[in-house]
């Protein structure tokens, strides 16, 4: 004698239907979420101008130091134009000081000495001062941040 397989109640069909329909959902989201982690969309970089000296004001060799965000910015008018550094040690994040006598930077905290245009020249910072990109505009001197 054959049995006839049983055939499943609506009730038992509809919950079967709806653990298979949400197992599908949240393994959609997973998929989606993951690509997304994978794969970020890239943002891009917006920036601002912020005026720091006018053509001239700062005689060749020197600086001039202002505040940018509570953080010391120096403008150097060097033969070559100007450059922009932040007085930022890249060792410990210690407050750099212009010497102008010396033509350079120095760091009182460890010693850290940088050169006019920034560079390790003693002490043991491991790189450059951080420096800003310089803009031009009818003889006013800007720099352009990256906005955070």
């Amino acid at each position: 004698m054959e049995q006839s397989p049983k055939k499943a109640s609506r009730r038992e069909f509809l919950r079967r239907l709806g653990v298979i329909g949400s197992l599908v959902i949240a393994i959609g989201f997973f998929i989606e979420r993951m690509i997304r982690f994978l794969l970020p969309k890239k943002k891009t970089k917006t920036y601002h101008k912020y005026l720091v000296a006018k053509e001239g004001e700062i005689p060749k060799g020197a600086a001039k130091e202002i505040s940018l965000s509570g953080k010391p910015v120096f403008i150097v008018n060097l033969d070559s134009g100007y450059k922009v550094f932040s007085g930022v040690c890249t060792h410990l994040g210690c407050i750099v000081r212009w010497e102008e006598q010396n033509q350079r930077f120095y760091c009182p905290c460890h010693q850290g000495i940088f050169s006019k245009i920034g560079e390790v020249t003693g002490g043991p910072p491991p790189r450059p001062l951080d420096e800003f990109t310089v803009e031009m505009d009818k003889q006013l001197v800007f720099i352009k941040v990256e906005d955070k």
